[in-house]
């Protein structure tokens, strides 16, 4: 358990390896993480627990900087590759999701919980309509990259910033990048649940005004796209129930490119996407499929 307290990111990536663990917990114990506009917080995962005894990672608020950076700092992001029999619990996110970027990278991983999240905040700061037209016609993802991405284990697919750099040779004392059971016909992750969570809008001190105690504001009247797929293999299974949605980001160029709604996934199939009890709110899209995919 860590000693409750703040923590700041000044710089630099402070990362955490789990790596073959059974059941072990990481409980914050209500800590606050401040991370700054060019530091990042990191997890990367390739273990997992038991089916009576899942991993918990659980009770932490990060406060991050990425509306006013570069893609790719001021964030925390979580990548899991082939992991198993876990679950996220009270967390908090504000501003801590760089466009292009996601919160939790799924690659083939199955039994996971996430219950209890608060996501706060997308985009650059004064990040306009014809803003958000310009991105969406020359760099889509950057608009509709999710806050839980459910994906396939494959090369690249956790983009250029991943288990890819030297610092996670652990995972692959072969070589750098995956590790070599990541291939291109792995399945997709599966048996997701998200419930009982939050995803909207953020204005508020960002993790670097945290730092240097200045109020240093982010103004993101958007929320991420929360929960789906755009790329791999398959249909997951995915439970998603009691959760609200408000303000995901959108471009007034479309009402019908399905991957700028808060829930989307490539290869649907409604037997195995359940969904009860959402709410959604201030939706640009077709709201009649809002909440469908």
């Amino acid at each position: 358990m860590f000693p409750q307290k703040v923590y700041k990111v000044t710089e630099g990536n402070l990362v955490i390896n789990l790596v073959g663990s059974s059941g072990a917990d990481i409980d914050f114990n209500n800590s606050t993480f401040y991370i700054g506009i060019t530091g990042n917080f990191l997890i990367r995962m390739i273990s997992g627990g038991e089916s009576s005894n899942y991993e918990t990672i659980k009770n932490a608020s990060f406060y991050g900087s990425a509306s006013n950076t570069e893609e790719g700092k001021g964030r925390f992001g979580l990548n899991a590759l082939k992991a198993h029999n876990v679950h996220f619990e009270h967390l908090s996110f504000y501003d801590a999701q760089s466009m292009g970027y996601h919160l939790f990278d799924l690659a083939a991983v199955d039994n996971f919980i996430f219950n209890d999240l608060e996501v706060r905040g997308f985009g650059k700061a004064g990040l306009s309509s014809l803003d958000r037209d310009r991105l969406y016609k020359s760099n889509p993802h950057a608009l509709y990259s999710e806050a839980i991405q459910v994906d396939s284990a494959y090369e690249g697919c956790f983009g250029t910033y991943g288990f890819s750099d030297s610092t996670n040779i652990i995972f692959n004392k072969e070589k750098k990048g995956l590790p070599k059971n990541a291939d291109s016909k792995s399945k997709i992750s599966t048996n997701i649940t998200l419930k009982n969570s939050y995803f909207g809008p953020y204005t508020g001190v960002i993790g670097q005004g945290k730092i240097d105690n200045e109020r240093y504001m982010a103004r993101q009247y958007f929320s991420a796209t929360a929960i789906g797929s755009h790329s791999g293999t398959g249909t997951p299974k995915v439970t998603i129930m009691d959760n609200t949605f408000e303000n995901t980001i959108y471009s007034e160029l479309t009402t019908t490119d399905s991957r700028l709604y808060p829930i989307h996934f490539r290869n649907p199939k409604l037997d195995f996407i359940y969904q009860s009890k959402n709410n959604f709110i201030n939706q640009h899209g077709n709201s009649k499929k809002m909440d469908i995919f």
